[in-house]
């Protein structure tokens, strides 16, 4: 090769290298590895276990390739925020009439409608009428209060959310002279809901197992089904404080349509904010990081956890009930133990080479079918059991970088068993050729393994659970319904809010301040329906 011809080559591995290495995007994941710290911390942080098992030889040792939770999450609703959550007067839905599905506003007239026209007579109500009430009116109703202090605040929520969005529980902000809070709008997702409340209570609290009836004082009687009861315990744990202290992997993709490479890896965008960092969202969770969690926290833990299904911006959280996997060879892709699937990576023509992480030596495939617990319709049946539950799976494929002894170093998530390195073609060329995309989780999470603290009940005047609950159950029950969380400076929050010129364009970040309102049932009712449930 003559001298110009080389300086040639050079000038264009120059400038192409030059050209990486201005994309803040190539200095992220998946094309920069996680160092072995990173990833041992992120193990160590989830499972909170100072020693999680992190070899895969003895993960096949034991017997941890296919297992389900010790207790398997119950299925439940996501309460839609656009009915109302659980102040859905669900056992009169067909779930078929669009407007009761999509207008929260016409939603919210109705709850108005029949709070005068039904609630205010509702010791006139039949049998029949009570047993149809919303779980927050039976609720309401139990604890003696015709005012419906919870449901009205769950409606409240409802109203303020959908109006405005979280500019409705604005307490304090700095706005400068000549600008404005942006315009909020009034679309509400169908997706919205207490599914993150949900899908954590069915983690770890008990199951509503049977119908429970109660006596009001005019000798009527008011069944609460176990979905009514579900309703309670998902409320509860959607608004406690807990939701503060999960163990979570992971970071919300914000993207509706989110990029590939040319190996069907997602990517992420650049921030649409300036002085955001620049973070793997899309593709964040480390396929090291999920395996390893999987296995020591429902492997070796026996537990369950909660699992964002959909890697784009709609959140869909589902509690994972179990697992099973297989060793593939990345070479071959035939199936086989972990000796037979496991290759050295010295002169492997790996695609993946570069994102790498440099002390690893050996190379796995993994293929994992993650079994979740779905959400169904809320039903008026008697009872509830495991028979009841609907489930689903969904198949992962990657890869595990390992150390000359199984020990897992790191990994790249694979949309295909044997890949060809794709070389010779410009990004543009090569995305296009993505031949699928591959598949992975967005985020994950898991209650802390002393969440009970979060859930004591209170010293109350004992109540025999047959009637209505003692009157001085009210004080306390009011406190619950009317809890509001904190976002402010007090609280240790800084919080920025986004303002807008009221002429001309640009935004500015400025301190705000929220006060949320957080309904929740008296934990001592639920845990007394709960209780009784099970007789």
């Amino acid at each position: 090769m003559n001298r110009s011809l080389k300086l040639l080559v050079l000038a264009s591995c120059l400038t192409t290298t030059a050209a990486f290495a201005q994309d803040p995007l190539r200095e992220i994941y998946p094309y920069k590895p996680y160092s072995i710290e990173e990833v041992r911390g992120k193990i160590t942080k989830m499972t909170e276990d100072p020693r999680p098992l992190m070899n895969v030889v003895e993960m096949e040792r034991r017997g941890l390739m296919e297992v389900n939770a010790k207790a398997v999450p119950w299925g439940g609703y996501f309460w839609a925020l656009i009915q109302g959550q659980i102040a859905n007067t669900y056992q009169d839905k067909t779930y078929f009439r669009v407007w009761e599905m999509i207008g929260w506003e016409g939603n919210v007239k109705r709850w108005k409608k029949r709070r005068n026209e039904v609630l205010n007579n509702v010791m006139n109500l039949d049998e029949k009428e009570l047993a149809e009430l919303a779980p927050s009116e039976k609720y309401d109703l139990l604890m003696g209060d015709t005012s419906f202090d919870l449901t009205s605040r769950v409606w409240q929520f409802v109203e303020g959310w959908g109006s405005s969005k979280k500019w409705g529980f604005l307490s304090s902000i700095d706005i400068p002279a000549g600008y404005r809070l942006p315009k909020s709008t009034k679309l509400m997702a169908l997706w919205e809901g207490i599914c993150h409340g949900w899908a954590l209570a069915a983690t770890g609290y008990p199951r509503a197992e049977n119908t429970v009836t109660i006596t009001l004082p005019n000798g009527k009687r008011m069944p609460f089904y176990p979905d009514d009861i579900k309703a309670l315990v998902s409320l509860l744990f959607a608004n406690s404080t807990v939701q503060d202290n999960v163990v979570v992997e992971g970071l919300r993709c914000l993207d509706k349509n989110v990029k590939t490479d040319e190996y069907g890896r997602n990517v992420d965008a650049l921030p649409k904010k300036e002085g955001e960092e620049v973070a793997p969202r899309c593709a964040d969770v480390h396929p090291a990081v999920w395996h390893a969690s999987v296995v020591n926290l429902t492997g070796v833990q026996g537990r369950a956890f909660v699992v964002e299904v959909d890697y784009h911006a709609t959140v869909n959280n589902h509690p994972l009930s179990g697992y099973k996997y297989n060793w593939f060879n990345p070479k071959t892709g035939k199936k086989g133990n972990i000796h037979e699937a496991t290759i050295d990576l010295v002169d492997f023509k790996d695609a993946y080479q570069s994102a790498r992480n440099p002390q690893a030596v050996k190379l796995v495939g993994v293929e994992m079918e993650m079994i979740y617990t779905d959400w169904s319709n809320p039903k008026e049946n008697e009872t509830n059991s495991t028979e009841d539950d609907k489930f689903k799976s969904k198949k992962f494929m990657y890869d595990l970088e390992l150390d000359a002894f199984g020990n897992i170093l790191g990994g790249q998530w694979r949309a295909e068993k044997v890949i060809a390195p794709r070389t010779g073609r410009n990004r543009n060329q090569q995305e296009e050729e993505a031949t699928s995309r591959i598949l992975q989780p967005d985020f994950f999470w898991a209650m802390p393994k002393n969440f009970m603290m979060y859930f004591q009940p209170l010293a109350l005047e004992k109540w025999d659970g047959r009637g209505q609950t003692p009157k001085s159950w009210s004080g306390p029950a009011k406190a619950a319904h009317g809890f509001i969380y904190n976002v402010t400076r007090e609280f240790g929050f800084a919080e920025k809010c986004t303002v807008i010129p009221e002429e001309g364009r640009g935004s500015k970040e400025v301190p705000c301040e929220f006060k949320y309102p957080r309904p929740q049932p008296l934990i001592n009712v639920v845990n007394q329906l709960l209780n009784m449930s099970k007789r």
